[in-house]
């Protein structure tokens, strides 16, 4: 495979990848950093902003967020669900997933096609920025350039999906089987065989794409042709829609691509296929200029500068520090721990990660039980998106449109009520069974100062950012910019940032950003199209239809997410049902502020929930040695506080809303 063709474009491919990210994560930066200037410096001291600062980030931020779409997409980093894998083959399931990434190749080049046409149209109509007044087509049309670029990429992934699972099945025994003794011969033989290989895979993706295309025809003539039939039953039309997606989903295709699919053939029927490509082309570019959008990439950067330079370690030292005089110090110093490098990475996959790996083997060496390890290590891991800044937050605010901003404050103290109700599982737990965790060591009080001091920096961070959202001193955006920029210079204060590590910085933010921008692209589609179809108010009547109290409707959501987060990865939860959730609990006469953070911490229980959540996986993972069936009873106390959090915050939203009520009312 080295000196096939194939092995040469993937490297090629790789290569240009990987300089796109790194100019678009270093523009990115750059922008942060101009961003900070004007609001820290010439904002505060000079009274003298940039003017037209903030359209940098519709244009020039908008440029660099495309460029690093193809990093992301060459790391293969697309959310997808496994769950059929249970039930099919693991051959069956791959090739599945090779034909979803086909699928996902299909859509990339429809999108693209779309955000060409968008590009050239604000090119003949002369769109201008407001302030600065500048073309934006130059700047489209690059966007369109780097959505061009995810084509191929794209399709050097299945083909090297295809080669991977060819060199899995008995052609590879066969091969070697036939092969003679003699050396010389054997190896001629081999250098035969890479061309024929490179056909087959070849072949194999030319049918993968030709059934895609087949496929796509079927649902656009299929479709055309009931057209008038199917818009007259648009309830029942947006019902079967919504099961397509299911269906798209859990046979492996990718998320983003199951949801533009459905957006795509749904709109096409209702209001045309020309006016559903365009809708698609609009959406992509109105997301990836988003200014509210921008605070995820900014926001990853900024928590893995932070990881690069040590403060995950800070963090748990100090944790280890203030909870060493209780019995299951360590346990408590993880939820600790969690809840600080939470407050950097806005990722609960990686905030389990990162401190399990610093945590797990100090507990081991104490004789800890497993179960209390790995649960109050994945318990925790919740917490990075329950603290700000959490993608999930963003996320919701950007689905439903509400203010980022006003989430970040609300989330403050169910994150509080959550570490309180972790801390307190954990104390009960060493309590009834002691032998689970050692007993108590006596407080240091020069280490503490010392870990204290250690963390300086992370408080710095945590302050500004937070403190100037509550203050209303910045907006989420700003905020993002001056934390990436913070983290940068912390970074390169303590000597961490170098040619490696950089790389990893740049690796994290791209599969991040990457995975999140596609996702969110086919969400505010199917959202388009679900609005239109009148579906949320459908399903609104058929629930109060059932005579059913405004509390017990919203009992029975809570009850199907608590559910639906056992089997399913939060994101896709989230990404899929909260438009329609939330529309349904608003006409309930609910805050949506309210919900977003309900909603959050529902689809954050799902990942801590057997048999699917998330953070068990990542758990599994590091402890590779430890049965599975460990680790589900390990984080059963933090369930059970988790469902006791949540019917505090259905007895008493103030919980939720008093906060951003306080300080956005000034």
């Amino acid at each position: 495979m080295q000196d096939s063709v194939l092995a040469r474009i993937e490297a090629a491919t790789n290569t240009v990848s990987r300089i796109a990210a790194f100019a678009g994560v270093v523009g990115m930066l750059i922008i942060g950093v101009l961003t900070t200037l004007d609001v820290v410096v010439l904002r505060s001291f000079f009274n003298s902003p940039i003017a037209g600062s903030n359209e940098f980030l519709g244009t020039i931020f908008a440029v660099a967020i495309s460029a690093v779409l193809l990093s992301g997409l060459a790391q293969r980093a697309s959310l997808e669900i496994d769950f059929v894998k249970l039930v099919v083959s693991e051959r069956t399931a791959e090739w599945l997933r090779i034909f979803g990434h086909t699928l996902f190749l299909l859509i990339l080049c429809i999108t693209s096609w779309q955000v060409f046409a968008y590009s050239f149209e604000a090119m003949a109509i002369g769109k201008i920025t407001i302030v600065l007044q500048w073309q934006l087509w130059p700047f489209l049309l690059a966007i369109s350039c780097f959505f061009a670029l995810c084509v191929p990429i794209q399709a050097v992934v299945v083909m090297s999906m295809i080669a991977e699972e060819l060199a899995k099945t008995s052609d590879g025994a066969a091969l070697a089987k036939d092969a003679v003794p003699a050396k010389d011969a054997a190896l001629a033989k081999d250098k035969a065989r890479v061309p024929a290989t490179d056909k087959r895979i070849y072949a194999i993706f030319v049918t993968m794409c030709a059934g895609a295309v087949a496929l796509a025809a079927a649902a656009y003539y299929g479709t055309t042709a009931f057209q008038s039939t199917l818009s007259s039953a648009s309830t029942a039309f947006s019902v079967s829609i919504f099961f397509v997606l299911w269906v798209l989903i859990l046979l492996f295709v990718p998320i983003a691509a199951a949801l533009v699919i459905s957006a795509l053939i749904g709109t096409g029927v209702l209001m045309g296929y020309p006016t559903a490509l365009t809708i698609l082309g609009s959406e992509t570019v109105g997301l990836i200029t988003s200014e509210d959008l921008a605070v995820l990439p900014l926001f990853m950067i900024m928590g893995a500068l932070a990881g690069v330079a040590g403060l995950s370690s800070d963090i748990y030292r100090l944790a280890h520090a203030t909870f060493a005089p209780f019995r299951g110090g360590l346990a408590l110093a993880s939820v600790g721990g969690c809840a600080g490098f939470g407050a950097l990475t806005g990722s609960s996959l990686a905030t389990v990660a990162t401190i399990g790996s610093v945590a797990i083997p100090e507990m081991r060496q104490r004789g800890y039980a497993m179960q209390l390890s790995t649960g109050s290590i994945a318990a925790g891991g919740t917490l990075g998106q329950l603290v700000p800044p959490s993608t999930a937050i963003v996320l919701y605010a950007i689905l439903v449109e509400q203010s980022i901003g006003r989430l970040y404050i609300a989330v403050l103290i169910p994150a509080a009520i959550t570490i309180v109700l972790y801390v307190a599982a954990i104390m009960i737990w060493v309590a009834i069974n002691p032998k689970i965790a050692p007993g108590r060591s006596p407080f240091n009080g020069k280490e503490f100062l010392h870990a204290l001091y250690a963390c300086k920096s992370v408080f710095l961070l945590f302050g500004i950012v937070i403190g100037g959202i509550y203050t209303g001193y910045f907006t989420a955006t700003e905020a993002a910019a001056v934390g990436a920029t913070l983290a940068f210079i912390i970074c390169l204060y303590r000597g961490k940032l170098n040619r490696a590590s950089l790389g990893e910085v740049i690796g994290e933010a791209t599969r991040s950003t990457s995975m999140l921008y596609f996702v969110i692209i086919g969400a505010m589609v199917i959202s388009f199209f679900f609005g239109t179809s009148g579906l949320p108010q459908t399903l609104l009547n058929a629930l109060t239809g059932l005579g059913l109290s405004n509390l017990s409707v919203l009992g029975l959501l809570i009850g199907v997410f608590i559910v639906l987060g056992t089997i399913m990865d939060s994101f896709a939860i989230m990404i899929v049902t909260a438009g329609i959730a939330s529309a349904i609990v608003q006409s309930l006469g609910y805050d949506p502020i309210w919900w977003g953070i309900m909603m959050v911490v529902l689809v954050e229980l799902g990942v801590l929930t057997p048999p699917f959540g998330m953070n068990l996986f990542v758990m599994k993972a590091l402890v590779p040695d430890e049965r599975m069936s460990t680790i589900f009873r390990g984080v059963m106390p933090f369930v059970v506080a988790d469902l006791f959090k949540i019917a505090l915050l259905v007895a008493f939203p103030a919980l939720v809303l008093w906060l951003p009520t306080l300080a956005f009312s000034r």
